[in-house]
């Protein structure tokens, strides 16, 4: 049996009293109408009138909501479209469809509205602001094919002026309707005064009543104001959030993040985030809000992968006020820890639900509409920061790497060996060739020249050690540098690395190749030009004496000595 957030039909409930109330101040009113009939009759309708105004106030004050969300959501886009037009997420199309259908919903809505109580001018008015908007909404489309910076700033340009004339006519039509208001309430009060002369007799009943009036009034105003500073606080957080967000640089920065604001927000509840590895086959838990070394904390989430998540294989937000009720998520039933509620909330972060948020409770007690709220906002901004940092990190990744191989690029090397330089680090250089690559390639065709090549950066990967750094330098060349590595040594690794490349080729699966090597030390140059220029006349006379061997680069000190091995 589903149960519902509490509080839902509050806002039912408070207006019903207030009619309910009215009805009976009219009855009651009514039967002491005589000569004051006609001042009642006028405030009743002025009366209505103003309810009437305040519900119109309420709608304009509904589209501006609408808008703003629309431009917070676009706003952020705005300058990735300048920057790298692409084609945009689908999850990010979904979502600024609903927003601007919803404000163009709520404009009609509002247009009709104002029509029909006479308000003519201002319905055209913003009818005209919402038909120019929405043109140049609609005219973003186009934009994920690739166009100019013209084109694109063009457009901007153009919706934000919408915009701002949205703004201005609903501002316009909002102060005429508060003055309407104003004066509608001072009419009548003025009639209501002039009959009190008349009503001597129902003094007491119309207090009472009126009474009763002021305070249905007070309680809707109160839980306006209620509803005001809730949106005020969350949107706060939001905002916090975001800056905070913003300034984590690594995932593991941006759990901590939530990790802080679950604790601070939702500090009843105990949650863990479990995010899908890259095939999507098991969870690993990356956060959990209980302290460390608490044992007493209920136990966690016992779901292996997204495809066994209720929540994550519904893509929607699922609510558990007990895990004992009969369609409760079976990884609640049964836990160590005994009987609790829970929220679990699916988390888009490459794309679809790929991560889920398990929040739990005491039993029979579900979330509270609020914590609700800061789960699922929490959770939303985490996944898109979290998002933004792995696709930064993949382009990261391709910019300082060569795209056949994963080794480094050369100017992602070199950036490195300036590092090295400054620190005063010596190394050993080596500068390695493909033999008759040329030939391998004219022989077998180009695709067996690329399986060599990625074949010899995996062996070559496995042969050095983490801190060796390799990069592709060209072509078939490759070089290696090996920090605080004595040159003896450096050779015997680069023998090992030509021994399990010719152990790797005999599957047959590449055509045979073997790899010259050239080797000088930076303790024999002043220069990084100058290693790798011995190095590259090492690696000549290599190629001279035969390849498939490491020549020691001759140095000033040893102007005769030449090592092949």
């Amino acid at each position: 049996m589903r149960v519902g957030l509490p509080g839902v039909r509050a806002p039912l409930v408070a207006r019903r009293r207030i009619w309910c109330s009215g009805a009976v101040a009219i009855a009651a009113i009514a039967a002491f109408a005589t000569l004051g009939a006609h001042p009642l009759t006028t405030g009743e309708r002025d009366n209505h009138q103003t309810v009437g105004t305040l519900r119109l106030l309420e709608q304009v004050n509904v589209l501006r909501t609408a808008l703003g969300s629309w431009q917070i959501f676009i706003g952020p886009h705005f300058a990735d479209l300048a920057a790298t037009p692409a084609k945009p997420d689908p999850s990010e199309l979904a979502k600024g469809a609903i927003l601007a259908q919803a404000q163009s919903n709520d404009a009609l809505a509002l247009i009709a509205s104002l029509d029909a109580e006479g308000l003519s001018a201002n319905a055209r008015g913003i009818k005209h602001a919402n038909t120019v908007y929405t043109a140049s909404i609609t005219k973003f489309a186009p934009l994920d094919n690739g166009a100019s910076q013209a084109v694109i700033a063009a457009t901007v340009a153009a919706e934000t002026t919408a915009f701002n004339e949205m703004m201005t006519e609903t501002a316009t039509a909002e102060t005429l309707l508060r003055t309407r208001a104003d004066d509608g309430l001072q009419a009548s009060s003025d009639r209501l005064d002039s009959s009190r002369i008349t009503f001597l007799a129902a003094n007491g009943v119309v207090a009472a009543l009126a009474l009763l009036g002021a305070i249905a009034f007070g309680q809707r105003a109160r839980s306006r104001e209620r509803a005001d500073r809730t949106r005020a606080e969350r949107q706060a957080f939001d905002a916090t959030m975001h800056d905070a967000l913003e300034m984590a640089k690594t995932e593991t920065e941006a759990y901590n993040v939530m990790r802080q604001a679950l604790r601070e927000t939702v500090p009843a509840l105990q949650v863990e985030m479990l995010v899908a590895d890259s095939s999507r086959a098991h969870f690993h838990q990356m956060l959990d809000t209980r302290a460390e070394g608490d044992t007493a904390a209920r136990s966690g989430c016992g779901v292996v992968s997204p495809a066994d998540c209720p929540a994550t294989r519904r893509s929607r937000a699922l609510f558990f006020p007990t895990s004992r009720a009969l369609n409760a998520c079976p990884y609640l039933k049964d836990r160590a820890s005994g009987d609790l509620s829970a929220a679990c909330i699916p988390i888009n972060v490459t794309g679809r639900a790929s991560a889920v948020v398990h929040a739990t409770g005491p039993d029979g007690t579900a979330p509270a509409r609020s914590d609700t709220y800061y789960l699922e906002a929490t959770s939303r901004l985490a996944a898109e920061r979290i998002a933004i940092l792995r696709a930064f990190e993949k382009s990261e990744a391709q910019a300082r790497t060569d795209p056949l191989t994963g080794l480094w690029n050369r100017r992602s090397f070199e950036n490195r060996i300036h590092e090295l330089r400054r620190d005063g680090t010596e190394y050993t250089f080596a500068y390695g060739d493909l033999d008759h690559f040329k030939v391998l390639n004219d022989t077998h065709g180009h695709e067996a020249g690329d399986q060599a090549l990625r074949l010899f950066a995996r062996v070559l990967r496995d042969a050095i050690r983490p801190a060796d750094i390799t990069a592709r330098y060209g072509g078939e060349e490759f070089v290696i540098v090996l920090p605080d590595c004595p040159v003896e040594t450096a050779i015997r690794i680069l023998e090992r690395l030509r021994e399990r490349l010719a152990l790797t080729l005999t599957t047959g699966r590449v055509p045979p190749f073997t790899v010259s090597f050239g080797v000088a030390s930076s303790a024999d140059a002043d220069t990084f030009d100058e290693v790798v220029a011995l190095a590259d006349q090492a690696l000549l006379t290599a190629k001279k004496s035969g390849r498939n061997r490491t020549i020691r680069a001759v140095t000033v000190d040893e102007p005769t000595r030449i090592r092949a091995l």
